[in-house]
């Protein structure tokens, strides 16, 4: 039984959203609904509203700069029946995250590193954190972003940990995607804000992984994390990508639409 599925997308770059997410095959042409958050100031409260409104079976939570390529709605509905028949009260899933034992997985590519990040695995892991890049959801499970969390970071990790509270499971899939950001130059205010949140909030589990710096009530990780972003910055900006005009094309060089179509 295929599940139906829709798209919220918090955005602030008009520009970047038409040459990303709205350029995505299954989106441009009607096929995937999808609804734009403008002037939201923390992802994780636009995102509870958003998802208290959904109506379809799944719903994914994008970044304005991800690229879908051809067929990857189809795949991820094809995905998402093999979780439901293996796990039927599973929650949460992404395309990037961190195991409970502190392994990443993912496969994507992303424009600010200029690489594939990870590559092909199977069968979908068991993660204790996710990347926000894409946010898929199984509305049917009741898990929701927490709307007091502020700024528009490590709402991955949140809502994987209010899911496991209510004894449910959340997984990252292989469903490569282009995205198509600005490389990662610091942690700003806003992330130390989002950071402190979190550590207050999930102290009882502490540590816990991120996907960029694990949780814990030791400031020494964040601070390390940041300075060692602060160096890149200052001393090898050579090494930073700029975004791409045209992510179909880097999605049919690198094989992903191929990759999703053999897949259905």
């Amino acid at each position: 039984m295929m599940c139906s599925v829709q798209v919220f997308c918090v955005a602030n770059e008009r520009r970047v959203l038409a040459r990303n997410l709205q350029r995505s095959p299954e989106i441009a042409d009607g096929r995937i609904q999808v609804s734009i958050v403008w002037g939201a100031t923390a992802a994780s409260a636009a995102y509870h509203d958003a998802i208290t409104t959904a109506t379809a079976d799944i719903v994914v939570f994008s970044h304005q700069d991800v690229y879908f390529p051809e067929g990857w709605f189809s795949r991820l509905e094809v995905i998402c029946e093999k979780l439901r028949l293996t796990d039927p009260s599973w929650a949460v899933a992404g395309l990037s995250g961190m195991t409970p034992e502190g392994e990443w997985f993912g496969h994507m590519w992303d424009s600010g590193l200029g690489i594939v990040c990870g590559g092909p695995f199977d069968p979908p892991r068991n993660v204790a954190s996710l990347d926000e890049a894409v946010l898929i959801v199984r509305r049917a499970s009741g898990a929701l972003f927490d709307p007091a969390l502020p700024s528009f970071h490590l709402y991955g990790t949140d809502i994987v940990l209010e899911a496991q509270k209510a004894g449910k499971k959340s997984y990252v899939i292989n469903l490569p995607v282009i995205h198509n950001s600005k490389a990662t130059v610091c942690l700003d205010r806003t992330y130390v804000a989002a950071y402190r949140f979190m550590v207050r909030k999930w102290k009882a589990v502490l540590p816990w992984p991120t996907v960029i710096v694990r949780l814990t009530r030791n400031p020494f990780p964040l601070l390390l994390r940041r300075m060692r972003l602060r160096y890149k910055r200052i001393l090898r900006s050579s090494t930073l990508h700029p975004r791409f005009e045209h992510p179909e094309l880097k999605a049919r060089e690198l094989g992903f639409v191929k990759a999703s179509e053999d897949a259905i």
